[in-house]
């Protein structure tokens, strides 16, 4: 291979193909977002039976007082739509939510179609609102508005990749958001409905293709040895998967008839091939990566398995009558918020050149969670006494108000506590070495010499924090900055002056420049390198080592005003010298004349 041909690859512009299709792409999940938001607006209705899907369209539950139990249907029936219309198969099915009184025509049989007799009867459903408490928590849950705005949040997302940085692995990336938008409920017009149902399983498996293709090149785009293989083969392989997700909606929509063994094992099993395919390359490129580059792997390999959690979270809900965990409201709202999080994560390590530590992120969530745990605990604490207790509305909103009010003013104490603890707990060496540089900081006003202090900003944060350089520039006569000879760049020094502040950056081996001023005058700038393993620096340690700055800058005034006050001393020393010897020669000088 020519030495260019690397490079050629990594920066290789996309296709037109490949950008129409990135835009049909946008387009569809965009489609079927809009239509599931518009959905949560819709009242909440039901025919009053549970499918088995698998098993010849098996009814699993019936739900009391609802139209399928009127009609004698009952657990263990088998539901027959061959000779149903286009519109009955597409509601009775529950690919689209019913309207309040749309109806459903369909066969009933206590045998599955193949061995169903002159016993099976024909039954017309018409769709109810679901009332009483059921419909107070459908309107007031938070889940399913929550899922949505995720779900704009995955497209929007992708979209900033691909066009912040256009090329194979970002459009591989591109698709595993879009498709990972968990749209579920939707309705178009019956005609138009096939067609939304057939590019929602497009997106289903260009997901899957789309983690691997991203797995096999990231982190720069790159696919070398068996990974080039992968990312040859992803598209054609996964194209063969997309026939019996495809078939089954056929069947089903079109013939009425339940899908056949190897669709439902084909569509399950073809989609986790690829996404253990595309997890174990990402796995396998971490571990062989250098230092410096497993921090993204690592942000990489959260987003990912953040979004799995949905994916899992989805296929629970078949197994909710069975167990009635997979559905409880603490799961999914772990999985939504988890699920929320997961495009983020991946852009953060596909966009930044370095990133945080994951365990620094990890311990800001703890925090969260710990503070919000507790909140959210002393209220269903007051709701529970008053409930069993008092069971005054009136008294529960009065509680409910103070107490409020006084988190309110308590909140940023109870956050501190939290982080302290957490801290001490978890992340005892993290803390161990913030609390080192502070005591450091706050002993430089009293260094007794410009070394202690330029031994103090280059040596102690490469030691606490394990950082992997620092180089600190000094003003020179000339106004530029030097160290050992060479100069630093007029843009960072430009920078650091009009911010006044710290400078994170992204090029080259430095990544944060800490200024140092006596007043107002800028008189030295410290570079500090990422760590050694490549995580960048955080904002914690940012500020320590700003601090360190600031107290540095203290030490020069100090040292400065002392060196002024030698000098003064000195100086009136010599005056005061030469005052006497004046005095001498003008007595002489009188005695002279007096002669």
């Amino acid at each position: 291979m020519r030495p260019g041909a690397v490079s050629d690859e990594r920066n290789h512009p996309l296709h037109s193909w490949e950008r129409f299709v990135a835009l049909l792409g946008a387009a569809i999940a965009l489609a079927l977002n809009v239509a599931a938001a518009i959905q949560l607006f819709a009242p909440q209705t039901t025919l009053g039976y549970r499918l088995i899907y698998t098993r010849g369209f098996e009814v699993a539950a019936v739900d009391p007082e609802t139209p399928a139990a009127r009609a004698g249907i009952a657990a263990g029936n088998y539901l027959d739509f061959t000779k149903s219309q286009l519109h009955d198969r597409i509601v009775g099915l529950l690919y689209q939510p019913a309207t309040p009184g749309e109806s459903v025509r369909v066969s009933v049989s206590a045998a599955p179609r193949a061995q169903m007799s002159a016993t099976a009867r024909g039954v017309t459903l018409h769709a109810e609102q679901v009332g009483g408490p059921a419909t107070l928590h459908a309107i007031s849950s938070p889940i399913a508005p929550f899922i949505r705005l995720a779900g704009f949040a995955y497209i929007a997302i992708a979209l900033i990749i691909l066009l912040r940085r256009p090329n194979r692995m970002t459009f591989g990336l591109f698709f595993y958001l879009i498709a990972a938008t968990d749209v579920s409920l939707y309705r178009f017009p019956d005609s138009l409905f096939p067609l939304a149902q057939f590019g929602s399983d497009l997106l289903d498996i260009a997901g899957p293709i789309g983690l691997v293709v991203f797995a096999a090149r990231f982190p720069d785009n790159n696919a070398t040895g068996w990974r080039r293989s992968l990312d040859r083969l992803a598209i054609p392989v996964g194209a063969l998967l997309a026939i019996p997700n495809l078939a089954w909606d056929v069947r089903s929509i079109y013939a009425g008839a339940a899908p056949a063994a190897w669709m439902v094992y084909g569509s399950v099993f073809g989609a986790l091939a690829l996404i253990a395919v595309a997890s174990a390359t990402l796995f396998a490129a971490y571990f062989a990566a250098p230092p410096a580059q497993r921090q993204r792997f690592q942000w990489a390999l959260g987003g990912v398995l953040l979004t799995l959690l949905s994916y899992i979270s989805a296929w629970a809900r078949y197994l909710a009558e069975t167990y009635p965990l997979t559905s409880s409201d603490a799961l999914v709202w772990i999985a939504a918020v988890l699920y929320a999080c997961a495009p983020f994560a991946i852009a953060y390590a596909v966009v930044r050149q370095r990133v945080f530590d994951i365990s620094f992120v990890v311990s800001r969530g703890l925090v969260f969670t710990i503070v919000s745990a507790f909140v959210f605990g002393i209220l269903a604490l007051i709701e529970w006494f008053v409930g069993r207790v008092l069971e005054q509305n009136g008294v529960a909103l009065a509680l409910v108000a103070l107490t409020a009010i006084g988190v309110a003013f308590s909140l940023d104490a109870l956050y501190r506590r939290a982080e302290d603890f957490v801290e001490r707990t978890l992340f005892r060496r993290r803390r161990q070495a913030e609390q080192r540089i502070a005591r450091i900081a706050a002993g430089l006003p009293y260094a007794e010499s410009g070394r202690t202090v330029e031994a103090a900003l280059v040596a102690e944060p490469i030691q606490a924090f394990a950082l992997d350089s620092a180089t600190l520039f000094k003003r020179e006569t000339s106004g530029n900055f030097f160290s050992n000879g060479t100069m630093l760049d007029r843009q960072v020094l430009l920078q650091v002056q009009g911010r006044h502040g710290s400078l994170r950056l992204h090029e080259g081996s430095s990544a944060l420049a800490v200024p140092i001023f006596v007043r107002a005058r800028l008189e030295a700038v410290v570079l500090y390198g990422a760590h050694a393993n490549g995580e960048d620096i955080d904002p914690d340690e940012k500020s320590s080592l700003e601090a360190m700055g600031v107290a540095a800058g203290i030490a020069y005034d100090h040292l400065e005003t002392a060196r002024v006050e030698r000098d003064a001393g000195r100086w009136r020393k010599v005056a005061e010298r030469q005052a006497r010897e004046l005095a001498a020669l003008r007595e002489r000088v009188a005695r002279f004349r007096e002669r």
